[in-house]
């Protein structure tokens, strides 16, 4: 019995000792021909990239105060100006009517303002003494406010206007109905210095302004001599301590992208800088491209440039944009470990314990140049079998 018992424990080790050669041979070979890879979830990351054209950080208009001609251009466009730097200067008939009626409905609503005002005192101590109904010093006091509101209205319009002209050495907003003489001289002031000043509205350069016929990228260039109308935009005002640059992205990547998202900046006529800025603002509504994709507006802003970036970079430049993209972290394999076999993907998986190597089905998503995501019956820490 014990004999007998003995060589069974023989026996078992025996084959346990095989099995066990067995395995370490297999796990050898499997070794030999293939990388044992973990499984980890990895966050792919993308670079797109997009080109624009260099534009100012911010932008103020410059509009024509009054149709007229204009007369003189004392800059040219590029050129850096100061905030009140004088820019244009221009012929204009009509300014000259709108000047004098603007003069002439301010006097007459100061003097009626005037009188109001006297009238209301007047009423203060009548109604103090029982000498008037409230009713009529209601009715008093109403006058008083309304000639107020209507002397500010005619007051704001009279300063617009006043902007566009030299007038130190006269204050017209001290001038009285009686100062006939000072009036008169008044009215003829514009006359006697025939131009009004467009002047700049803040510091920054001055760049040509784009088409108004809805022309994209068209710019318009105003020269002395030329026609233009009220309310015309005569130039563009630009701050040129940062840089803006507007792309158009593709619907498959705009939900990549968000607001403040780090983005670099280079371009052909800079090499020697690399610029960090960052993305300000993403349109959420497409637009039709030539290619047929909608495509959506999406402005990166530089905040800012130093001395030696802004005397290098020039409006107008062209730029391109580089902006990482990341998304949610997946399971990643190399794209070597994945294989087609009768129509359906497969990685092949090895057995913690056992060491088995077996054929896994799985779902691959979005892929790489060097891996591809697994979507399904993959978790981490499992072990792939990937050949050299």
């Amino acid at each position: 019995m014990m004999k007998r018992y003995l060589k069974i424990m023989i026996v078992t080790f025996l084959v346990l000792c095989l099995y066990t050669c067995m395995q370490h041979r297999r796990a050898q070979a499997i070794a030999k021909n293939n990388t044992l890879v973990t499984v980890e979830p990895h966050s792919l990351t993308a670079t797109l990239y997009y080109s624009g054209i260099v534009e100012p950080l911010k932008t103020v208009v410059v509009t024509t105060p009054s149709d007229g001609v204009i007369a003189d251009m004392m800059f040219h466009y590029g050129d850096v100006v100061k905030e009140g730097q004088l820019l244009f200067s221009i012929t204009s008939e009509k300014f000259q009517t709108d000047y004098k009626n603007a003069l002439m409905q301010y006097i007459k609503a100061k003097t009626d303002f005037v009188n109001s005002q006297s009238q209301m005192k007047e009423s203060e101590f009548l109604h103090v003494n029982q000498l008037i109904s409230d009713d009529d010093f209601k009715a008093k006091k109403t006058n008083y406010y309304n000639a107020q509101l209507v002397m500010i209205q005619a007051r704001d319009a009279l300063s617009g206007m006043l902007k566009q002209l030299d007038m130190r050495g006269m204050n017209i907003y001290e001038l009285k109905i009686e100062d006939i003489d000072k009036i008169s001289k008044a009215l003829h002031a514009q006359e006697n210095m025939q131009h009004l000043h467009v002047i700049a509205p803040t510091h920054g350069v001055v760049l040509l302004p784009n088409k108004g016929d809805g022309v994209d990228g068209e710019l318009k260039k105003v020269m002395q001599g030329d026609q233009v109308k009220q309310g015309d935009v005569l130039a563009v005002m630009g701050e040129v301590s940062g840089l803006t640059i507007r792309i158009n992205v593709s619907e498959f990547n705009i939900n990549q992208l968000k607001v403040g998202q780090k983005v670099q900046v280079t371009g052909a006529a800079f090499p020697d800088f690399i610029l960090q800025g960052n993305i300000a603002a993403l349109d959420r509504q497409g637009h039709p491209s030539q290619g047929g994709l909608p495509t959506f507006p999406v402005e990166v802003i530089v905040p800012h440039l130093s001395g030696e970036e802004q005397n290098a970079i020039h409006m107008g430049m062209s730029a391109k944009v580089a902006i990482e993209t990341g998304g949610v972290a997946k399971m990643t394999v190399p794209i070597q470990a994945v294989f087609q076999q009768a129509g359906h993907t497969y990685v092949k998986v090895q057995d913690k314990k056992t060491g088995e190597v077996r054929n896994i089905a799985v779902t691959t998503g979005q892929t790489t140049l060097d891996s591809v995501v697994i979507e399904s019956h993959l978790s981490a820490g499992d072990i792939l079998v990937v050949p050299h």
